[in-house]
């Protein structure tokens, strides 16, 4: 799909990302922050998410889309990736961790917990969007 002259996409030419290219997408994502310790992924989405794109996704040919079909842009990825998928889960891992009961390290494992259920949401979900995406108001499109 080209966007050259800023014409809004309609619902027919954009292809959704199967359950199984959002699944890989995922698994090659935590893959990728691991091998480059965070630091290496970082630069790679500054550069990659002005595409509405994460490292993963351009390599695998997806990338995020808002509501009406046009690439994300790199305010609303940062808010959907880093804000939504990370921040927002380490936070509540730590509220969880600190809470002074017995089983504390179980209350962390339901943060854990919680953030896959997030994940996998789109392999359940009518236009596969994880619960990110639909906070954020974007989906996730084949680019190839």
């Amino acid at each position: 799909m080209t966007l050259g002259t800023g014409e809004i996409p309609s619902e027919a030419t954009i292809v959704l990302a199967s359950r199984s290219q959002r699944l890989s997408g995922h698994i090659l994502e935590l893959a990728l922050f691991g091998l480059t310790l965070g630091i290496g992924w970082a630069f790679w989405f500054a550069s990659a998410g002005r595409d509405g794109q994460t490292p993963a996704k351009r390599l695998l040919g997806m990338r995020v889309v808002d509501g009406e079909g046009r690439p994300a842009s790199l305010r609303r990825m940062l808010v959907r990736d880093v804000g939504l998928k990370v921040l927002f889960f380490v936070l509540l891992d730590l509220l969880l961790l600190s809470m002074e009961v017995e089983g504390g390290l179980n209350l962390a494992l339901a943060g854990v917990g919680a953030w896959l259920v997030a994940a996998l949401w789109c392999v359940w979900d009518g236009n596969r969007q994880c619960l990110w995406d639909k906070v954020a108001g974007t989906r996730v499109e084949v680019t190839s």
